[in-house]
C-alpha cells in the first residue's frame, strides 16, 4: 500500500488507524444480504408452465367453481415452490462459511506498542506480527522475515509450506505460490516469525475476492433441460389454446357451442399441456438417490446434481487433497554404500533426517512431519540423551537447516536442504557424484529431492553445557554451523502421497467416457509427474503465466494438466468449458476451490482432515471418506438416474402431448363432445396414474452397468428427443382417437364416450412406462428384471379397473361403466403401443447407448 505513509518501528497512530478503519471499513468478508422468502417464491413462480397452471387453477376455481379440481392445481405450485425455496436457501451458507477462517485476533503495533486487536479492526497501514502458530489477519507485504514459512494450501493448492522474505511487489498476474514477499488472509503461519505490513483487508484481499466470486452460480444441467422443456411446452400451449380460442369463438358465434364449454376446453388444456407430475416424481427419484449414495460415502446437498454427476463430460480435479492426500511422503531414497567405519547407511540417513527436524508429534513443516513418518516406519530412533546444542534454520537464501547435536560420539553436525547446496560442503568423492548423478533423474519424476550430510565438529568456543540457537551464539558456534568437509549421508525425495483409489478411479472415468483434468497451484514438474502416475493425460501442460493471451479460453479447453493456477483461473477454466459444451465436474477441497466449486454443474468436495468448510459449503456433493474413488460411485449413480429421469420425461411429455391432442380433436372434430376428456380426468392421470410409474422409473436399475450409459451430449430433450416424444404421442393418441370414434359410432352416451378415452389412454401410458425405459427395444433382455415398473403398472392399472367398475368411485370421477367391448379396445391400445412403438426404432435407428 504505497499510500500510506508508516514507519515500521511505531506503526499507525490509534487517529490514523480509526480514520482508516472509517475510510476502508471493517477487516470482515463480505456478507451478502439473502432475498427474503417472498422474493424466492415468486422467483420459482416465473417459470411458463407454474404461470399456466396457476391461471388454469384460479379460473377453475373462479369460473367453473370446480373447487377439488382448482385446488388440486394450486396445491401442485405449493409443493413445487416449498421445495425450489429450501434447496436455494442452502447456496447461501457458503459466504458465511469464510468467516470461520478468518483470524480472530491479530498482532499490531499502534503508537509503537505492540497490542492484540481484534482482526476486524485491521486497516490497510498497520504494521503486524506474526509467527509459528497464527493466522494471517490481511494480505500483508513482508518486511522482516526469521526462517518464515505460511502454509498456503488453501489458496495455492501446494502441499509444501512457502517460504516468506522481504522482496520487491509482486507483478500484477503473478502466481500466488509465486508471491514469495506477500502474506495473505487466511493463512497459517507455520514456522519462524516476521513483521508485514498489512496491504489490503476485508473483501479486498485474495479471500474477500474469492467470497465474492463464490456469489451467483449457474443451474445444472437437469434444471437448465427442464427450464427448456417448460418454455417448449408453454410455447406449444400457448400456440395451442390459440388456435382453440379462435375455433371456439367461431362456434360460440354460430350457437354451436356455449361460452362455459370453451372456458372448460381451456382449462383442461392447461392441463393437458403441464406434466403436473414430473416436479414431484424427478424430486422423489432424486431424493432416494441421494440417500441411496449417502450410504456409499457421497452426501448430496443439491439433488439435481445427482443427475448432474451422471451428464459429466469433463472432470476438472484438484490434485491436493483429492487426487493425493495433502501430506508429503517419502518416495524414494538414495544411500551411500557401507563403509567399514559406518553404521548401516540407510539408518544413518534416517538419524540424520530425525536430528535435523523440528517436527513434534505429527506438527510442523510437511517436509520434518514426512521426514520423521520415514524414519518412524524404518524403525529408527534417536539415541536417549542427545540434545541439540546449536542452530540454524531452514532458509530461503542458504537453502540449507543445520543443526549440531550432542552424540556418544560428541558433536555432531547435520545439514539438510537442496542437493546442490549440501553436496557441496561435502568431502569430493565417488559417493557425492554418485548422488549427484541421482538428482536430475528424481527431479525428472516430479519429486522435491534434498540431501542430508553430517560430520565432526568442535564447540571449543562455547562452555560446557551451552546452547547456541539461531544462527549462534558466539563465533565458534557459527563457524561450526558454517562446516565443510561433511560425508554424504543420502538423497531423500518426497512427494505428495497419492490417494489409494486415484489412479482406478481415473481409468474408470475415462472408460466412461469422462475427461479428467487435472488443476493445481503446484510447478508444471510436480503436476506432469503425479498426472502421469494416476493415469491423467499430461500434455498439454498449461501454467497460469501462459494464460494472459487472446488465446486463454482455448488454452483452458485444450489443457491436460493446468499447473500455477490461482483460484480466477479455475473459474474461468469452468466457465470456459461450459460455453464450450462440457457439463463440469469440479472437485476439490479447499478455499481456493471454493468458487469453481460453486459455479461448476457439480461440485465435489472432500470431507477428510484437508477438507475445508469453505469447499463443502460451496459444493453440492460432499465425499465423506476423502477418496477420489467414491466420486465415480456418484457418478455411476448419477447415469443410472440420468437414463431414469429420461425416461421419466420421455413417458410423461409422451402422454400430455398425447393429450393435448385428443383435446384439440374433440374441439374440432367432436362438436357435440366438445371436450373428450374432463380437467378431473386429466388431473386424475396426470397426477395419480402417471405419478406412479414415474417415480417407478426413477427406480429402475439397468440391467448393465450405468457407467456403460453415456448421456447424450445434445440432452434429454434434443431434437432426436423431442421427434420421438411426438412420434409416440401421436401414435398414442391416434388410438385413443380410433377407440373414442369407435365408442361414437356405436351411439355410447357421452360419458361412455369420455369413460372410454381415459381406460384407452390409461392402458396406453402404462406399456408405455416399458417402451421410454428400454435402451433398444421394449422386451429385450432383462425387461422383466424392473420389478419396481412392473409393480407400478399392475397397482396403476388395477387402481384404474377399480375406478371404472365401482360405480360410487367412478362417480367422483366422471367416469361410468363400460360393456367387454370397450375394454377389449382399451386394452388392445394399451398392447399396440410397445410393438408400434418398436416399429419406430425400425424407421428411424439410434446408437446402441442412446436414451430409449
Amino acid at each position: 500500500m504505497e499510500d500510506v505513509d508508516v514507519h515500521v518501528s511505531p506503526g499507525l497512530s490509534r487517529e490514523a488507524a480509526a480514520r482508516l478503519l472509517t475510510e476502508h471499513g471493517p477487516n470482515a468478508l463480505p456478507q451478502p444480504q439473502p432475498p427474503t422468502l417472498t422474493a424466492r417464491a415468486v422467483r420459482q413462480l416465473a417459470d411458463p408452465l407454474s404461470v399456466l397452471l396457476l391461471i388454469a387453477g384460479l379460473v377453475t376455481l373462479g369460473v367453473l367453481r370446480e373447487v377439488p379440481e382448482g385446488a388440486a392445481i394450486v396445491a401442485i405450485l405449493l409443493v413445487n415452490v416449498v421445495i425450489g425455496v429450501s434447496q436455494e436457501t442452502k447456496a447461501d451458507q457458503a459466504v458465511r462459511a469464510l468467516g470461520t477462517l478468518a483470524a480472530p485476533m491479530a498482532k499490531v503495533r499502534r503508537d509503537g506498542v505492540l497490542q492484540r486487536i481484534p482482526a476486524a479492526e485491521v486497516v490497510p497501514g498497520d504494521v503486524i506480527e506474526v509467527a509459528a502458530g497464527d493466522r494471517v489477519p490481511a494480505d500483508a507485504r513482508v518486511l522482516t522475515a526469521g526462517a518464515l514459512a505460511a502454509d498456503e494450501a488453501m489458496l495455492t493448492g501446494e502441499s509444501l509450506s512457502a517460504n516468506k522474505h522481504p522482496a520487491e511487489p509482486a507483478e500484477d498476474g503473478t502466481p500466488l505460490g509465486d508471491r514469495k514477499g506477500e502474506l495473505f488472509s487466511g493463512t497459517l503461519i507455520v514456522r519462524g516469525s516476521g513483521t508485514a505490513l498489512v496491504q489490503r483487508t476485508g473483501a479486498d484481499t485474495q479471500m474477500g475476492r474469492i467470497a465474492t466470486a463464490l456469489e451467483g452460480g449457474g443451474k445444472g444441467p437437469l434444471e437448465r433441460e427442464l427450464a427448456q422443456a417448460s418454455r417448449r411446452i408453454g410455447v406449444l400451449a400457448l400456440a395451442a389454446g390459440t388456435v382453440m380460442v379462435l375455433i371456439g369463438l367461431t362456434r360460440v358465434g354460430q350457437g354451436q357451442a356455449a361460452l362455459l364449454d370453451i372456458i372448460l376446453a381451456g382449462v383442461a388444456l392447461a392441463i393437458a399441456a403441464v406434466p403436473e407430475s414430473l416436479a414431484a416424481a424427478v424430486t422423489t427419484a432424486m431424493a432416494l438417490g441421494s440417500q441411496r449414495m449417502a450410504r456409499l460415502g457421497v452426501i448430496v446437498r443439491k439433488l439435481s446434481a445427482i443427475e448432474a454427476l451422471g451428464a459429466t463430460t469433463v472432470i476438472a480435479t484438484d490434485k491436493t487433497g483429492t487426487l493425493t492426500t495433502g501430506r508429503l511422503a517419502v518416495a524414494d531414497q538414495v544411500v551411500v554404500p557401507a563403509a567399514a567405519d559406518r553404521a548401516v547407511p540407510a539408518a544413518e540417513l534416517w538419524r540424520a533426517a530425525l536430528r535435523c527436524n523440528d517436527a513434534r508429534d505429527g506438527l510442523g513443516d510437511a517436509v520434518d512431519v514426512a521426514l520423521a513418518a520415514a524414519a518412524t516406519a524404518h524403525g529408527v530412533r534417536l539415541p536417549p540423551g542427545e540434545r541439540r546444542l546449536a542452530e540454524r534454520p531452514f532458509d530461503a537464501e542458504t537453502r540449507s537447516m543445520t543443526v549440531i547435536t550432542a552424540t556418544g560420539g560428541g558433536p555432531l553436525l547435520t545439514v539438510k536442504g537442496a542437493p546442490e547446496v549440501v553436496l557441496a560442503r561435502c568431502t569430493p568423492g565417488p559417493e557425492v557424484d554418485r548422488l549427484a548423478a541421482a538428482v536430475p533423474e528424481l527431479a525428472r519424476r516430479g519429486l522435491r529431492v534434498l540431501a542430508l550430510a553430517t560430520g565432526a565438529v568442535s564447540l571449543a568456543a562455547d562452555p560446557p553445557g551451552s546452547a547456541t540457537t539461531g544462527s549462534g551464539a558466539a563465533d565458534a558456534g557459527t563457524d561450526d554451523l558454517d562446516a565443510t568437509g561433511l560425508t554424504p549421508a543420502g538423497l531423500v525425495a518426497l512427494s505428495d502421497e497419492i490417494r489409494p483409489s486415484a489412479r482406478q478411479a481415473v481409468s474408470d472415468c475415462r472408460a466412461a467416457g469422462i475427461r479428467v483434468v487435472m488443476v493445481t497451484g503446484d510447478h508444471a514438474d510436480t503436476a506432469r509427474a503425479v498426472a502421469a502416475d494416476v493415469g491423467i493425460e499430461p500434455d498439454p501442460v498449461v501454467t497460469g503465466a501462459s494464460l494472459d493471451g487472446a488465446d486463454r479460453a482455448a488454452l483452458l479447453r485444450e489443457a491436460g494438466v493446468l499447473a500455477r493456477v490461482d483460484p480466477a483461473t479455475k473459474l474461468d477454466l469452468v466457465r470456459a468449458l461450459r460455453e464450450h459444451g462440457e457439463t463440469v465436474t469440479m472437485t476439490g477441497d479447499g478455499v481456493n476451490d471454493a468458487p469453481a466449486l460453486r459455479h461448476a454443474d457439480v461440485g465435489v468436495a472432500m470431507a477428510g482432515d484437508e477438507g475445508t468448510d469453505v469447499a463443502r459449503e460451496a459444493a453440492a456433493v460432499v465425499v465423506t471418506n476423502g477418496e477420489l474413488g467414491t466420486i465415480v460411485t456418484g457418478i455411476r449413480e448419477g447415469r443410472r438416474l440420468h437414463h431414469n429421469v429420461a425416461s421419466m420425461i420421455g413417458y410423461l411429455l409422451t402422454g400430455n402431448l398425447a393429450e393435448i391432442f385428443l383435446v384439440l380433436t374433440g374441439l374440432l372434430l367432436w362438436p357435440d363432445l366438445v371436450v373428450p376428456l374432463l380437467p378431473v380426468h386429466l388431473l386424475w392421470i396426470n397426477l395419480v396414474l402417471d405419478g406412479i410409474p414415474a417415480i417407478a422409473l426413477g427406480l429402475d436399475r439397468p440391467a448393465d452397468d450405468p457407467l456403460a450409459l453415456r448421456p447424450r451430449r445434445d440432452g434429454l430433450l434434443s431434437r432426436p428427443a423431442v421427434t420421438r416424444i411426438a412420434a409416440r404421442a401421436l401414435l398414442i393418441g391416434a388410438l385413443v382417437f380410433a377407440t373414442v370414434e369407435a365408442a361414437r359410432h356405436l351411439g355410447w352416451s357421452d360419458e361412455q364416450v369420455r369413460t372410454q378415452a381415459v381406460l384407452a389412454l390409461v392402458f396406453a401410458r402404462l406399456t408405455l412406462a416399458y417402451v421410454t425405459r428400454a435402451r433398444r427395444w421394449t422386451f429385450e433382455h432383462g425387461w422383466w428384471r424392473g420389478r419396481a415398473v412392473l409393480t407400478a403398472v399392475a397397482a396403476t392399472g388395477a387402481l384404474q379397473v377399480l375406478v371404472t367398475l365401482v360405480p360410487a368411485l367412478g362417480a367422483l370421477l366422471a367416469l361410468t361403466t363400460l360393456p367387454p367391448l370397450g375394454w377389449a379396445m382399451a386394452l388392445a391400445a394399451g398392447l399396440a403401443t410397445p410393438f408400434l412403438c418398436d416399429l419406430l426404432r425400425i424407421a428411424r435407428p439410434r446408437p446402441p447407448q442412446a436414451r430409449a
